[in-house]
């Protein structure tokens, strides 16, 4: 028996005198998550420069207090002070500006994150399309930078030629910008690829054995370097089995609900030359030591990754 029911001892909270458990003596929970809150909300704010943004961070603490709780507002302010820095600077209307929205984490911008929410419920109208153009920008600009600090090599300064030649017609309006970031992104993953292979050739062979559907964005670069460099780089052929091989050790490294359901088409192409879309709806079945897929009105069989695995 401890001290304090063995002497009836009872301590109460100093901020709302209920009664306290446990080790505590002078504040319950939510009392010293207020406190912890309201220290933490005046010392972030000192970190902002502007009377005016210091006001907003307060008025943003003091909303996720009221929407969430105090918990919440005590322990996740900081990961938002982050944001409020960055947006301190820019003018009102930011939000409408693409040059000012890839300066932001997308993180912060998105639906469901609390900074954006804030900022609606004050009246703030974020514009879908500009923020998704925005984001895939700032992709951009991010992916570019990596290749540029990359080990130099002819692969790199091929590759930095080609988003050079891309971006003056993003600017002409000939591509998207989700079309360039697709393509930054597979460019980076032949960079990381090129630094253990023989050759850049072996680099993108080895890329799409591992991720067959970097195919499409890595395939107007292999044409641009065939043409304009002597990489000696051609895009090799698509071989089904290589991709079923792929997704069966994605679906051993990475687990995943994704990864299962990339093994069932490239499943579906391998045994059944069905090739369907990476969106089609599918329903998936175990039955045995396989897999019932059924394709609107057609039902096939495939063999089970899992039982796979385990042989």
């Amino acid at each position: 028996m401890c001290y304090r029911c063995r002497d009836n001892i009872k301590y109460y909270c100093t901020g709302c005198d209920v009664e306290l458990t446990g080790k505590e003596k002078t504040l319950c929970h939510l009392c010293s998550a207020k406190r912890l809150n309201k220290i933490r909300k005046h010392q972030n704010a000192l970190s902002l420069n502007t009377p005016g943004s210091r006001k907003l961070f307060i008025e943003f603490v003091n909303w996720l207090e009221k929407t969430r709780n105090s918990f919440d507002a005590a322990h996740k302010q900081n990961r938002y002070i982050l944001f409020f820095q960055t947006i301190e600077p820019f003018p009102n209307d930011w939000y409408l500006t693409p040059g000012f929205l890839t300066k932001v984490d997308g993180g912060y911008l998105r639906r469901s994150a609390m900074p954006r929410q804030f900022l609606e419920s004050k009246g703030v109208v974020f514009d879908e399309r500009l923020l998704v153009t925005a984001m895939d920008l700032r992709t951009i600009d991010m992916n570019t930078a990596i290749l540029g600090e990359t080990r130099p090599s002819v692969l790199q300064d091929a590759i930095l030629e080609y988003i050079c030649l891309r971006k003056s017609q993003l600017e002409e309006g000939n591509i998207k910008a989700r079309t360039l970031r697709f393509e930054t992104s597979a460019m980076k993953n032949l960079i990381d690829h090129n630094r253990w292979a023989k050759s850049p050739q072996k680099a993108l062979e080895s890329l799409l054995r591992e991720a067959p559907g970097l195919r499409a964005s890595i395939f107007k670069f292999v044409s641009f370097a065939r043409t304009n460099t002597n990489l000696g780089m051609f895009m090799p052929k698509l071989n089904t089995e290589s991709g079923v091989v792929a997704a069966l050790k994605r679906c051993l490294n990475k687990p995943s609900s994704k990864a299962f359901r990339v093994y069932t088409f490239f499943a579906l192409d391998y045994f059944h030359d069905c090739y369907l879309p990476r969106n089609a709806k599918i329903h998936i079945r175990e039955v045995g030591d396989g897999l019932e897929v059924t394709f609107k009105s057609h039902t096939f069989w495939v063999p089970s990754p899992t039982r796979i695995l385990k042989k």
